[in-house]
């Protein structure tokens, strides 16, 4: 058993140093030497690319706070009509990937949008006779992917508030205080851990963030590395920049971190009690109504809608056999990654369980950060990562040919930016186990393969199956890492939506994004229903 036990710690240290490997390359870049290149775009584009990527943070962590956290607030601590449906259709929003609603609103609210020349005719004006705010902007990125990313917010401020106990709030009560003073002096300082854990998630988002940008013109650190990639073909300094945004975001994830540290505001056990929510009438009711309807309304329902009447008038033209092949490789690339994933995830987290040591533990936490890595830092660090095992062991074989821009690179590169997905899942299957099984395993003296099989696999495979699912979704919707390391002339559907926008076919590209969002809420039904069963 001890042999077998080696065996998968060593296989954990192996994929570890694997993955680890392109983010350790990336760092490093910060101290090398500057090229040509570098000088220009430190003197011209650093700056600019700095300042839009934080106007973006701010902007968002703003906006998401103020839509994620009322709607929270109203739907977790009242009743009103249709409350029940906000419960749920709230979190809709989460199944349109950024870029996809970026694609929608440009198409509807830009200068020769379907909305703006609507309104123009009903008014008998031209575009120069009236005010008109041009959608593409990065205000306007901001707007979009606000309200796509605020049910980061919107989910952990509700659990959160799940279970916090109404006694706090009647405690509050007996101060006589208003609603309005229990939300300000209460509600939002035992809130405040998790209103800044979901507006981190939705920062690093949309700091990340390539199609939104690309699509509308702003300039950052991720649009940066492609311009470095592409247009200037210097691997060395795209590199340079991912550093600088790597090192960025996990400034974000420690500030994060150190904020929460000692800051948890919770209730006993002993006297808890679940909210009783107070029901809203007349024109509260009506407010609360409108506050829960403008984040759904302008996050799923108006692009949805847009996206439906555009895939009627569109789909003859663009589903042929291309188009089927673009499908086939995006599901069968989705399968393969998750099926890899979520086996090297069960690999890691079997290991921490078996072993129980400190070792375990960090590997586990080291292969985690990968999720946290935005993925056109992944791409450029997979590329620098085989750049060097090309140089090093070209004598072997041809690293560059066998490996990089094949679909072993892309599948490489998912590994990193999604384990941390499958790890999550695996974690809570197993923590749900108790030890006495294993205790059990041992008296009788199973051998660990046995164990595994008979006791661990029936047990964790809503695990399992919720992991692959999730990693499924997240390999459909993921766009800059693919379009870095994809083979020549290997599309999804992602990448396919892209290029018909930028051919200014926004109609045409509802297409592709119709089966991203189709395949994305089927796999979120599958996935309830597992859960519904667990």
């Amino acid at each position: 058993m001890k042999n077998n036990f080696s065996k998968v710690k060593l296989s954990s240290v192996i994929l570890t140093l694997l993955i680890s490997a392109p983010a350790i390359i990336i760092f490093l870049y910060l101290f090398i030497g500057h090229s040509d290149n570098w000088q220009h775009i430190k003197d011209n584009l650093l700056f600019t690319y700095a300042t839009n990527s934080l106007y973006i943070m701010v902007g968002v962590a703003v906006l998401t706070t103020l839509l994620g956290f009322s709607t929270a607030y109203l739907t977790s601590l009242f009743t009103f009509r249709f409350s029940r449906f906000f419960h749920y259709a709230l979190i809709l929003p989460f199944a349109i990937p950024t870029y996809i609603i970026a694609f929608i609103y440009g198409g509807m609210f830009n200068v020769a949008g379907t909305v703006t020349q609507f309104i123009l005719h009903l008014i008998g004006k031209n575009i120069t006779e009236v005010p008109f705010y041009d959608i593409m902007s990065i205000q306007g990125a901001i707007l979009v992917m606000s309200f796509v990313l605020y049910p980061y917010v919107y989910l952990i401020c509700k659990s959160y508030l799940s279970f916090e106990s109404a006694s706090i709030i009647d405690a509050a009560k007996t101060f006589n205080l208003s609603s309005w003073q229990i939300l300000i002096k209460v509600i939002l300082p035992i809130c405040r851990p998790a209103i800044i854990a979901g507006v981190t998630l939705a920062v690093m988002e949309a700091v990340s963030d390539f199609g939104v940008m690309d699509f509308f013109g702003v300039n950052t650190f991720v649009t940066g590395i492609f311009k470095t990639w592409y247009g200037m073909g210097s691997v060395d300094d795209a590199a340079k920049l991912a550093s600088i945004l790597m090192s960025f975001v996990f400034l974000l994830i420690v500030l994060e971190r150190i904020q929460r540290r000692n800051k948890v505001f919770k209730s006993s056990g002993k006297d808890f009690k679940p909210i009783e929510k107070t029901k809203l009438t007349g024109f509260k009711a009506f407010i609360a109504i409108l506050i829960c309807f403008i984040p759904f309304f302008f996050g799923f329902l108006l692009p949805v809608t847009q996206l439906i009447y555009w895939f009627a008038i569109t789909y003859k033209e663009i589903i042929d056999d291309d188009f089927i092949q673009v499908l086939y490789q995006t599901l069968i690339l989705a399968i393969v990654s998750a099926t890899i994933i979520t086996s090297m995830a069960l690999l890691f987290v079997y290991n921490v369980r078996k072993n129980k040591d400190k070792t375990s533990s960090f590997l586990t936490q080291v292969v985690k950060l990968g999720y946290s890595i935005p993925g056109a830092v992944i791409a450029v660090g997979i590329l620098s990562f085989f750049a060097i095992i090309d140089k090093y062991v070209i004598d072997i074989f041809t690293s560059s040919y066998i490996i990089s821009g094949t679909i072993i690179a892309v599948v490489f590169g998912y590994c990193v930016r999604f384990l941390a997905v499958g790890i999550n899942n695996f974690e809570a299957g197993f923590t749900r186990i108790p030890q006495t099984y294993d205790d059990a395993a041992k008296v009788l003296d199973v051998d660990e393969k046995r164990t595994f099989f008979t006791i661990f696999a029936p047990l964790i495979k809503t695990s399992a199956f919720s992991a692959f699912i999730i990693i499924f979704i997240e390999v459909i919707k993921e766009l800059p890492l693919t379009m870095i390391l994809r083979p020549f002339n290997y599309d999804t559907l992602s990448i396919m939506a892209l290029e018909l926008t930028k051919q200014s076919q926004l109609a045409e590209s509802a297409v592709p994004s119709m089966f991203i969002l189709i395949i994305g809420m089927i796999s979120v039904l599958l996935l309830a229903k597992n859960i519904n069963k667990a």
